[in-house]
């Protein structure tokens, strides 16, 4: 990964990068405005102009060093504008800026402006505009940890830039030679994702061939996700963060049922409304680990007070990721932090730090693990200290032993099976 390293934080990248993401190592004294419509079939239904507003200043928090030092909402019949907002609304922004609050930057937290309009809105502020894909971007640069992170967060800036290059116009032939440079980075980042992503196929193959369990774990961002899997494994590795982004990695985490069958949890990266696609493409490759899990779990912070809008966001991403086939448990998580009683009756509400319900998760897991993967339990004999006895307590789960009543040089042995498992065995039911 050396090299891959290099390529990564090559000078004539960062230059052309801080021109259309911006540079944000110093940090910023924001002001978030956050634009909505007001009417028409691009108003949003689930939310409101208010809960917008909160997650896009929790957005800027999430950044080290930002701090947001004035926000503010302003109603738009549509996001096409040159200037984006009306004479009135570009008014009441620079009024606000000059109110002594020191604005360093302003974040207009909107899928993508144009690059016009960025270049527009910076003339008329004389400050640096972000929109929220260069915002995510860079909450991923400064959570990137692992190589695979990395390579994924720096192909995921350059949809991001090519687009503002083609809509910027003049400089041809510095245009051209940028793009060809980004051209011949994309195919370096996407040859090392996909030396990354064969490792990943081959470590999924290994526990397809040896029969294990995978539960992938999924939500919105900061909905408790690791939290809930470091509750059900006891993994203490696991160290949860209270902000967005905090997981960029897709990692596996072995956990034990009620039936002492051991289980994988995938934790993933969490999903985000109002970004383009082009945003998360490059983590498909390990979403995938998740998609074809046995079992899907979507937990949602039942606390959030826009968990409407999050839950239909969650299962519409879902569904474009996996067809809508996948079986699926729904839980609200952080239920120790809302009124008891305020749940709907058939959701199953869970504390992950406190505990609360997770051996009633559990159970039902288990349920469905064997419903949609064909295990059952055997009762098989075996000679006791046997080749056999042995095979089977290291590569399958043994539920319950007693010596057989007829000839105690046997033993009785509960076991849950697979196909896979039994066709692996047929060679001791052979002796």
């Amino acid at each position: 990964m050396v090299e891959e390293e290099t390529e990564l934080i090559n000078p004539e990248y960062n230059e052309i990068a801080n021109e259309y993401l911006g540079v944000v190592a110093k940090g910023h004294r924001t002001f978030v405005i956050q634009p909505y419509i007001k009417w028409g079939k691009d108003k949003k239904q689930q939310t409101t102009r208010e809960l917008q507003l909160a997650e896009s200043v929790a957005l800027v928090e999430t950044l080290p060093y930002w701090e947001v030092v004035d926000k503010m909402w302003i109603p738009l019949m549509s996001l096409e504008r040159k200037q984006l907002f009306g004479s009135g609304g570009l008014e009441n922004i620079k009024t606000r800026i000059k109110c002594g609050r020191n604005v360093t930057a302003i974040f207009v937290s909107t899928n993508t402006l144009k690059h016009v309009q960025l270049l527009e809105l910076e003339k008329i502020f004389g400050l640096p505009v972000y929109d929220r894909y260069s915002i995510v971007i860079h909450i991923f640069r400064s959570h990137a940890r692992s190589p695979e992170a990395k390579l994924q967060v720096a192909l995921a800036e350059l949809p991001y830039i090519y687009k503002k290059m083609s809509e910027l116009g003049g400089r041809i032939n510095l245009l051209e030679k940028r793009r060809m440079y980004l051209q011949a980075r994309e195919s370096q980042l996407k040859t090392a994702l996909k030396k990354l992503k064969l490792h990943r196929e081959a470590v999924r193959n290994k526990r397809k061939h040896y029969g294990f369990v995978t539960v992938a774990v999924v939500g919105y961002t900061n909905a408790g996700k690791t939290s809930l899997i470091k509750a059900l494994t006891g993994d203490f590795g696991l160290q949860p963060k209270n902000f967005l982004f905090a997981t960029l990695d897709t990692t596996a985490h072995e956990g034990i049922l009620p039936c002492k069958m051991k289980v994988l949890y995938i934790d993933t990266i969490g999903f985000i409304q109002d970004v383009p696609a082009t945003l998360i493409e490059p983590f498909v490759a390990t979403l995938e680990d998740a998609m074809i899990a046995d079992i899907i779990v979507h937990v949602y912070d039942a606390s959030h007070p826009d968990k409407l809008a999050q839950i239909e966001h969650v299962r519409k991403t879902l569904k474009s990721l996996t067809n809508g086939d996948k079986p699926l448990i729904e839980i609200a998580n952080k239920c120790d932090l809302i009124e008891p009683g305020t749940l709907p009756t058939e959701v199953l509400g869970i504390s992950a730090t406190k505990a609360t319900g997770l051996d009633i998760l559990r159970h039902k897991i288990e349920k469905l693990i064997f419903a949609e993967t064909g295990r059952s339990v055997m009762k098989m004999r075996v000679e006791s200290g046997s080749e056999a006895m042995t095979w089977l307590y290291n590569e399958a789960t043994v539920l319950h032993a007693e010596a057989d009543p007829k000839d105690s040089q046997f033993l009785l042995l509960d076991v849950i099976v697979t196909d896979n498992l039994l066709h692996r065995f047929r060679r001791y039911l052979k002796q």
